[in-house]
């Protein structure tokens, strides 16, 4: 089998993430061709697609060993689909949440539709991936189409100010993350997981550019998911983004992270656990207590949302 071969081989097990971005981009363009009366059909399509999407996913990959595509770069197995489906039930119910915002305020729906869409694309990825190039791309995927959502209701100045907070934070973090991955691939020369873990596990003791690296790494995730230090950004973003989308930022933005965050430490870093297990104690107690205690005070619920 040559290299062509190899590619290809088991391209069929990302059809869940070719259709969703067939369907995102099939949603875009029924936006362009029919008259704005009649663009609640984008809605019901968008939805469907989703819900075919799901229960093809289940019965192509339902029975499927894991396997590995692309040199390990991406993991098919039952961890990543259940996390598709849910992000696919997510995606779901965010559209059918968002009709009546729609409705009012977007001349294009198949726009924000499809940018839904492609943010669940994002996810799968993410759940999916198995080195952190890869993990870092599906993560920036996902990020810059909730910048969009966040700031999608343009005659909104919150929503603008938020869009704008989210954007310039979120770059910030995306660029901890990048120098973290740079600094792991300087030290072990490996960016997938099992390549970490086994280098790790190899008896050599953790160097203090291996620590820095992983430090990096957590920062970055960890303004992801909003975790103490790294959660100044949540109240005014979700305060200022559409109802639905402040839910889809507390839920499905915050799934996808950790899906990511349990595989990669789970897999890469597990052979390291007494470096860092501390420290995500810690940041886990501060986070939950701190978020919780700070919720009471709210009078907002999109800033009780953000805070909890």
């Amino acid at each position: 089998m040559n290299a062509t071969d190899n590619l290809t081989a088991n391209l069929h097990l990302l059809w869940p993430e070719f259709l969703i971005a067939g369907l995102a981009f099939l949603v875009i363009t029924i936006d362009f061709l029919l008259p704005r009366e009649r663009k609640n059909v984008l809605a019901v399509v968008s939805v469907l697609g989703l819900v075919t999407i799901g229960v093809f996913s289940i019965i192509y990959l339902g029975g499927k060993e894991s396997t590995s595509l692309y040199e390990g770069i991406f993991v098919i197995d039952r961890y990543s689909l259940v996390f598709k489906i849910i992000f696919l039930g997510m995606g779901a119910l965010v559209i059918l949440a968002s009709i009546d915002f729609v409705k009012k305020h977007l001349h294009h729906p198949g726009e924000y539709y499809g940018i839904i869409l492609f943010s669940i694309l994002g996810m799968m990825l993410m759940a999916a991936s198995n080195e952190l190039l890869t993990a870092y791309i599906s993560l920036e995927l996902l990020s810059f189409s909730l910048y969009i959502l966040v700031s999608i209701s343009r005659d909104n100045q919150k929503s603008d100010e938020a869009g704008v907070k989210y954007i310039i934070l979120g770059a910030f973090a995306s660029a901890l993350l990048l120098y973290g991955i740079s600094i792991i691939y300087g030290t072990l020369g490996t960016t997938t997981f099992e390549g970490i873990g086994q280098a790790m596990g190899s008896g050599l003791s953790v160097s203090p550019h291996l620590l820095v690296g992983m430090a990096f790494i957590l920062s970055g995730l960890a303004f992801k998911i909003a975790a103490v230090p790294f959660h100044m950004w949540t109240p005014d973003v979700y305060e200022g983004a559409p109802l639905p989308i402040t839910a889809y930022l507390a839920i499905g933005s915050k799934a996808a992270a950790f899906a990511l965050i349990l595989r990669l430490f789970s897999t890469a870093f597990m052979q390291s656990i007494g470096e860092w297990h501390l420290i995500v104690a810690v940041i886990a107690a501060v986070t939950m207590t701190f978020g919780n205690l700070s919720a009471l005070a709210q009078s907002n619920i999109k800033r009780l949302l953000a805070y909890s």
